[in-house]
Formats: C-alpha cells, structure tokens, sequence
C-alpha cells in the first residue's frame, strides 16, 4: 500500500454496526444517504470514475482510496437498513415510493480542478445530510455509526483541499 493509501484512512475504529431494533423510519432516511443522489452509492462511482480517468497517480490513487473507504460506509449502511428492516436495494425509499439510483447522478467531469471543487462540495453536502438524519434518529447505535462515518468525510474534504491546492 502507498503513502496515498495510507493517508485517507483515519486508524480510528468503527463502533459496532447494530440497532436498537426495527424502524422503518430510519431505514428510509439511510436509504438517501446509502443510494440518493449524494450518497455513498454516487461517491463510490465518482471517485472510481475519476480514478480511471486520471493521470496524475497521486490523484488517482487518493481518489481509489476514498472511493474505498465509501464502500465500506455504504456497507454499514446496507447492513443498518437491513437491521432497521428496510430493504437495502440500490434505491432511496420514501413511503411506497422507490426511486433506483441512477448513474446519471454523477458528473464526468474529467478536469481536476473542477472535479475536486465537486468532491469537496459533495462531502460537505454528504455531511449536512448525514447531521440532519442524525437529529431526527433516536438509536445511539445509528446515531454513533453516522457520527463515525461524518469524521471520514471531514478527512476526505482535508485530503481533497491538500490536492487542490497543489494545482
């Protein structure tokens, strides 16, 4: 693993994936942030799209790196709706409405600078919606998995800045 690698993960350990019990509530509010139109399914695409398209290896590397470190917080988030008793379909449910994420979601942008601008807005976005869920949540164990899952994008924001600021 490079230097790259290293630098997106924090070392600090995620607190056990559990619920309180079912809330089908809370499922569908996870399910924005799991495949809405920011969320970690629209990360995990942009980021691995960028990566394909990058030359600069640094780039492309920390971009691999965080679109990792996604997926592991859209899996949490599959197994909380699971847990929650939602279904954790590639989809935001609201009600009896399911609206299925679409790839359209994304941009391709393929400049850089541009698309660091978008990742830096993306996750502060990602880290708004994630505090107002927290806020309407009431299960400690929900509410300290999204708080955990906040402090890696925070990070992601940091490791985005650093690479704007080397063009």
């Amino acid at each position: 693993m490079n230097e790259y690698m290293k630098s997106c993960d924090l070392g600090i350990p995620y607190p056990p994936v559990k619920t309180e019990g079912k809330n089908l509530f809370y499922a569908s509010l996870l399910t924005n942030d799991y495949a809405g139109i920011v969320s970690e399914m629209s990360a995990v695409s942009v980021y691995t799209y960028q990566h394909f398209v990058t030359v600069n290896r640094k780039i492309a590397d920390t971009l691999k790196c965080i679109a990792i470190v996604e997926m592991r917080h859209m899996e949490f988030l599959g197994q909380l709706i699971s847990s929650l008793g939602g279904n954790p379909r590639i989809a935001v449910q609201s009600g009896c409405n399911c609206s299925y994420w679409n790839a359209q979601y994304i941009s391709y942008e393929t400049n850089p600078k541009c698309y660091l601008k978008d990742n830096i807005s993306g996750e502060k976005t990602a880290i708004s919606n994630y505090r107002a869920h927290i806020k309407q949540i009431n299960d400690k164990y929900v509410r300290t998995l999204l708080e955990r899952i906040i402090l890696d994008e925070e990070h992601h924001i940091k490791l985005f800045c650093a690479l704007l600021e080397e063009f």
